[in-house]
């Protein structure tokens, strides 16, 4: 091994050479890691434009290089500075804030930096990681089936005196702090923006940021990825769930100014976290879902618009993969939910169907209509049971682990006692989050043993099924449950069943 701090030999390619490089941060001391909130660099594409046959320019701002890992940490910041002059803040207050994750996580980190009690209220979709990082900065989180806006404003009501709501879906400062940073930032970058592609959770980027760029530049196209089943934009598709967080929605948030955007691109969950994943590959932009989101949609307006050689278009990366480490960033996740293949394996039991399962274990199907303490009934000595509709169609699925853990780690709002498990609750108030159903007439045909031996590497069973399609909808029609042990039997009698033939020849 070289010894660098007493050599014997020469570097064995050793030439002159001269690094003038320096970083930025060199030689300062910084008072607290605030001070690099904003400032995120804009950085060219090389790869993703030609392989997708574009000529343009594409340019990445990179929000997701802020402290908190996203760009709500210039609002966030912004918003607790503008309370703070106002005379809102005082030695006994404490926050409150709904968030889809990145605002609350923002939020987090402002209040323990001035040692105040934070309580953020989020939505059911959001990420684990970002639960558990918004707890391990001293949050509260409280996760909730309601409008995450309304609870947060039924808290702050309840004690006025103290509880400070920054509120970023109608608070002005979310947009004044894009326009007054992150535009002028990407003007003085890069000079003329031809295109800013961006999405929408509360507007606040594009209307901020597009305000200024509209101002130095009126030609710009102000172009809102729109995830398909979100209804912000495009109002005439039918409203349905989809899996990209942090954008979307059914109405417009006040601090949007609808008036900017040109043109909305619909983009699919799968087009959203195929095109994330290629730009962590392609580009080494640690970005989120959502980014993948806006980047397919920068493409989709650059084929649109026949955009070439001298045009720009920016697009604003809002935050980071570190948030979906079980989701698009994990292989099994993406192969769950069909948006990618298995890997290839020669073991001969690999691309058998999965009609091949001899499924012995039955586990009972109960309607909506029960109560947990009648679900716990009909689970008996088991697991697991099947919630349906009065159809026969899937809703979901309970179990008693899940029972276990919202037992076990209640709810519990400000100046309250924890909540107690009410096992009278219908058993459609505490399905399983992530209850993973495989069909056998999906969009890729029969499955393999090889796709839902996969998918148990992140769950631990899956419901397969038939899906039904009635007019514009897909039903799912459960049939039974598989769990690991039926696989690694099929595996065992397969290969048992192989080498007793194999010993014949």
């Amino acid at each position: 091994m070289f010894n660098l701090i007493n050599p014997k030999q020469k570097y064995p390619h050793s030439r002159k050479e001269t690094y003038n490089w320096k970083s930025p941060y060199a030689n300062k001391v910084h008072n607290s890691i605030l001070d690099f909130v904003g400032n995120t660099p804009l950085i060219k594409l090389n790869r993703i434009p030609k392989d997708h046959g574009l000529s343009c320019e594409i340019y990445a701002k990179c929000e997701f290089m802020n402290p908190s890992g996203s760009s709500k940490d210039r609002i966030a910041l912004a918003m607790l500075k503008d309370a703070e002059h106002g005379g809102y803040i005082n030695h006994d207050s404490q926050f409150v804030e709904a968030t889809s994750g990145n605002t609350g996580t923002s939020v987090a980190l402002n209040a323990t930096l001035i040692e105040k009690k934070c309580y953020i209220v989020t939505g059911e979709k959001n990420s684990s990681e970002k639960v558990n990082t918004m707890r391990l900065l001293g949050a509260d989180v409280i996760v909730t089936k309601k409008s995450p806006t309304l609870l947060a404003r039924e808290i702050k009501d309840a004690y006025p005196d103290t509880v400070v709501m920054l509120d970023q879906f109608e608070n002005s400062v979310n947009p004044k702090i894009h326009y007054d940073t992150t535009g002028m930032e990407i003007i003085d970058a890069l000079g003329k923006v031809d295109v800013l592609v961006a999405g929408v959770g509360t507007g606040g980027t594009l209307s901020g940021a597009g305000h200024r760029i509209k101002e130095k530049y009126p030609k710009c196209i102000m172009v809102v990825a729109e995830p398909d089943g979100s209804t912000m934009f495009n109002v005439d598709s039918k409203s349905h769930s989809f899996l990209v967080e942090g954008t979307g929605g059914s109405s417009i948030p006040i601090v949007m100014d609808k008036s900017l955007v040109n043109e909305y691109q619909v983009v699919t969950d799968e087009e959203s976290f195929l095109m994330a994943r290629e730009i962590i590959q392609k580009e080494g932009l640690f970005c989120g879902g959502s980014s993948g989101a806006i980047m397919a949609a920068a493409i989709k307006t650059a084929h649109k618009n026949k955009l070439g050689p001298g045009h720009h278009i920016v697009v604003v990366l809002p935050d980071g993969m570190r948030n979906y480490m079980t989701k698009f960033v994990t292989d099994q996740w993406m192969e769950s939910h069909l948006f990618m293949d298995p890997p290839e394996h020669t073991m001969r039991w690999w691309n058998k169907p999965i009609n091949e399962l001899t499924l012995t274990n039955t586990y009972p199907v109960i309607t909506d209509t029960y109560t947990c303490s009648g679900a716990l009934l009909e689970i008996k000595n088991g697991n697991i049971a099947i919630v349906v509709n009065s159809k026969g169609w899937f809703v979901g699925a309970v179990s008693k682990d899940n029972f276990r853990n919202l037992a076990t780690n209640p709810t519990k709002l400000p100046c309250q006692n924890s909540e107690e498990f009410n096992f009278n609750d219908p058993v459609t108030d505490h399905l399983i989050k992530d209850c993973y159903k495989l069909a056998k007439n999906g969009k890729k045909g029969m499955p393999t043993m090889g796709l839902i031996s996969r998918m148990l590497d992140i769950t631990p069973f899956v419901v397969i099924g038939q899906n039904i399609y009635e007019s514009d909808e897909v039903l799912f029609l459960p049939e039974s449950v598989a769990t690991g042990d039926d696989i690694l039997n099929y595996i065992f009698s397969f290969n048992n069943k192989d080498q007793r033939y194999t010993n014949l020849i």
